[in-house]
């Protein structure tokens, strides 16, 4: 058999913590594994697959369906082998799953490093999801904004004091401008693809912790990696830190997001018609019940979920993190659901996203709530650089069709901030 939605079934690691499995018969079936393989893949998720194939003694004999998923999975699997008997099940099933952690001397290193530092930036991932409370302390101890990747959202809550939420495009000037003033970064269980958000290198010292030593260094150069879970060497590196009892850095970043804050309650209570994508997102999440689950799509609605709806403790939330497929949104939802059938699982999906796998509605039985905002709304960076909004203006110039709403939209937003 193949699961009804393929899509979903893997995803349950996402909010669970455990491995994933799915379930698929041969050619097509398994092929149809392989968006949400790479999905897995890219973000780090676990999971087992199982595929069937046709008789053996038809296989290369141009068969219906006679597909070599050996090969098709070759790239996406970190180990894929081809069961020939229920005895070599189980020996091949236990080859899935093996991890360490960091030695003494390392932490050691680790701590050196971070206690010198005057102006430490922490970058917690999806990595970090299951430690929050050892960030906080963290943060606490060294004086520490800690800036958030996309995957690392729930990390910390969004009203913590020690977070300025999110970096990148779509994260938030004050990450950045932390980001841009940091003297030493520590990444936690994060490899952020856009290197261009993060220090110099040679301009901040760097530590890094993470579960895949393939990772380490990958985006930054660090003077030490610690290879192991990132609560478990939390655990061993603090007590080996002194408390940085300097907080001005801190406190500037804590001014700043207060700020951020203000800004981002204003973008989202403007009465203007066609209503804001910016409100929707404020009002959604002000109405999410303390225990919610939250899945995002890719796309330009990835800005408002990002900005505007504040992730509570208690509260878990994901999205297609490196591979940014698209339509993941509801199937992500259905498998939380699955997962947590006691809590509240919300899709927060675009119309393209939507129409895609809008099928899937079939399964749960959830309430659509469709929301008709400005089309002209563009998501643009926290912190926009004179070239990018040269670069900006000659991207509309080139041929987009509603170039002058979007410009006059933008500039309306600019003069009402402004005011």
């Amino acid at each position: 058999m193949i699961c009804p939605s393929p899509a979903g079934r893997w995803r349950g690691a996402k909010y669970t913590g455990r491995l994933g499995v799915c379930l698929a018969t041969s050619g097509p079936g398994g092929i149809h594994l392989l968006n949400g393989l790479y999905d897995a893949k890219l973000d780090g998720q676990p999971v087992l697959a199982i595929t069937g194939h046709h008789y053996h003694d038809l296989i290369d004999t141009f068969g219906q369906q006679d597909v070599d998923l050996d090969r098709v999975f070759e790239d996406v699997a970190v180990y894929n082998t081809r069961v020939m008997g229920a005895a070599h099940v189980e020996n091949v099933a236990h080859l899935a799953c093996r991890a360490g952690l960091p030695a003494e001397e390392e932490l050691f290193r680790a701590a050196e490093v971070l206690n010198a530092g005057r102006r430490v930036v922490i970058l917690a991932g999806r990595g970090a999801l299951h430690a929050t409370d050892e960030l906080e302390s963290l943060a606490e101890t060294l004086g520490a904004p800690i800036v958030k990747a996309l995957l690392g959202k729930a990390a910390v809550p969004d009203d913590s004091p020690y977070t300025t939420g999110g970096i990148g495009l779509l994260g938030t000037r004050p990450s950045q401008e932390a980001m841009e003033e940091c003297d030493t970064l520590l990444m936690v269980g994060t490899s952020f693809p856009y290197m261009e958000f993060l220090p110099e290198p040679g301009g901040a010292r760097g530590v890094q912790i993470d579960l895949d030593p393939l990772r380490i260094g990958l985006r930054y150069p660090v003077e030490v990696g610690l290879v192991g879970d990132a609560r478990a060497t939390l655990q061993k590196l603090l007590p080996l830190l002194i408390r940085n009892e300097d907080r001005s850095f801190l406190e500037k970043a804590q001014e700043s997001m207060r700020e951020w804050w203000k800004l981002m309650r204003e973008r989202a209570s403007r009465p203007d018609k066609p209503m804001k994508p910016q409100v929707v997102a404020w009002e959604l999440g002000e109405r999410l019940s303390p225990n919610a689950i939250i899945s995002c799509d890719s796309g330009t609605i990835t800005t408002w979920f990002a900005r505007q709806i504040r992730i509570r403790r208690g509260q878990m939330c994901s999205l297609s993190g490196t591979l940014a497929s698209m339509a993941n949104g509801l199937p992500y939802t259905i498998a939380a659901q699955i997962a947590h059938p006691d809590r509240q699982c919300v899709a927060f999906v675009g119309d393209g996203g939507f129409s895609m796998l809008m099928a899937e509605l079939a399964t749960e039985g959830p309430v659509v709530v469709e929301a008709m905002v400005d089309p002209f709304e563009p998501p643009l960076p926290p912190k926009t650089s004179a070239r990018q909004a040269a670069k900006f203006a000659k991207a509309l110039a080139k041929g987009e069709p509603n170039r002058g709403r979007i410009a006059l939209t933008v500039l309306e937003d600019k003069v009402k901030e402004m005011v």
